[in-house]
């Protein structure tokens, strides 16, 4: 999919506008920053455009984190002269060709897809009044056909067209320069299927893999390890400095971010980056955050006896959410923990920094910073201080640190986490 030029020229600004439910996966970042396929929805959408985003808008307690992770500014003035404003939630990214002048586009609901206007008319605006200002100021007002995430199952489930488009749009960046599309060779196994494989040519392929592209394209990133008698089926992706495990079984609509450790079986599946599930056990149609660890022979369930919806709890202060799905299996957010034979059920949410070591089905929504364990009295919560030592020895394994922005943030969740759960308290 080329780069829509004409609006190259324009300052590009991507906005959240805090109308997703996303749980835990947007406590540390901004809902345009969830990975989709090979990229970020951000980075989808800068694709499409043709220009990096000039201007980030999002929830204050995120500005600096936001900014510090992307290198993008989050505040100060708007760029000067017209911009292209943009949903951070936008799937459908072909929704943006043709924009003119003076232009908001909506859905048939009414919600901003995006805005083209002179910045001098949005003053300083939070993000989640950001699309009302757009409506008000636009000259026009054209309803589009246009599919914006509303949960983490929204992107799960979009991952075969989702990476059939990003194969086009990256095709001429470095997460795809490198690659190259061919079979597999004699020594590392044995390929069929008549859709694209892509192969970083600094991926590491060990023998007797098998590659099923016979419903869709595989790719394999820079630095990417797959050791021997893997198997993975299309449509998938691997990023850049991710290994997959010895006799690993990657499943269709499967997405393992940069710097993961992927095992066992896995489908349906985003791994947003830096997790590890290295061993047996399986894991189907999840989001997973960075910073997981997930304990050997860990299973999670992702369809219900009954076979109908799964219905899901995001957040403490949320009540039950539909998904209008057979199919779905966890949530787990960044920096969550679980121990050997874990067992999650149907539409299990995990919260941020919790830590999981129990024998029996962990509830299907557990807080942040829960310190769960077999013989526990009532719930109690991972003190802090134990948890950053925990978080800076993972990352550390990744030659990475959290940063101040980072831990203030962490220890705003973990103050509001425990002045919502009442009972219990932290844990030595």
């Amino acid at each position: 999919m080329p780069g829509l030029n004409p609006l190259a020229a324009l300052p590009l600004v991507v906005f959240d506008d805090c109308s997703g439910s996303f749980g835990p996966l947007t406590d540390l970042r901004a809902s345009f920053e969830l990975r989709a396929g090979i990229g970020t929805l951000r980075e989808r959408i800068e694709r499409v455009v043709g220009r990096r985003a000039d201007r980030l808008i999002c929830r204050p307690a995120l500005e600096a984190v936001v900014a510090e992770s992307t290198g993008i500014p989050t505040f100060g003035v708007w760029p000067h002269g017209e911009i292209l404003a943009v949903n951070g939630r936008l799937l459908t990214v072909e929704a943006l060709a043709g924009i003119t002048s003076g232009e908001v586009r909506v859905t048939e609901s009414g919600v901003v897809v995006a805005a083209r206007m002179e910045s001098a008319a949005l003053g300083a605006v939070e993000a989640s009044a950001l699309p009302a200002v757009l409506c008000r100021e636009s000259r026009a007002r054209v309803t589009v056909d246009a599919v914006l995430a509303t949960a983490p199952w929204d992107l799960t489930t979009r991952i075969p067209g989702t990476l059939a488009e990003d194969l086009s749009l990256f095709r001429d960046t470095s997460v795809l320069a490198a690659s190259e599309a061919r079979a597999l060779r004699p020594d590392e196994g044995s390929s069929f299927g008549s859709h694209a494989i892509w192969i970083d040519r600094t991926a590491t392929i060990g023998p007797l893999c098998v590659l099923d592209a016979s419903k869709g394209p595989i790719f394999l990133g820079a630095n990417v390890v797959v050791r021997p008698l893997s198997v993975l089926v299309g449509p998938c992706a691997v990023l850049e400095g991710s290994t997959v495990a010895e006799r690993s079984l990657l499943k269709a609509s499967t997405v393992i971010g940069p710097h993961c450790r992927a095992g066992g079986e896995i489908g349906g599946t985003i791994f947003q980056g830096y997790s590890n599930k290295s061993h047996d056990g399986h894991l189907g149609d999840s989001f997973v955050g960075e910073w997981v660890n997930i304990g050997a022979g860990t299973d999670n369930s992702n369809l219900l006896n009954t076979y109908g919806e799964v219905i899901v709890r995001l957040d403490s202060d949320s009540g039950l959410t539909r998904t209008d799905r057979k199919f779905w299996g966890s949530i787990l957010g960044d920096h969550v923990k679980l121990a050997i034979g874990t067992r999650l059920m149907t539409g299990a949410t995990i919260g941020t920094g919790a830590m999981i070591a129990q024998s029996r089905p962990v509830a299907s929504f557990v807080p942040r910073y829960s310190w769960i364990v077999d013989g526990g009295e009532s719930p109690k919560f991972f003190r802090f201080d134990k948890f950053m030592v925990t978080a800076r020895a993972m990352m550390a394994r990744r030659g990475k640190t959290p940063s101040a922005a980072v831990e203030a943030v962490l220890r705003e969740l973990h103050s509001k986490s425990v002045a919502t759960v009442t009972q219990g308290t932290g844990h030595g």
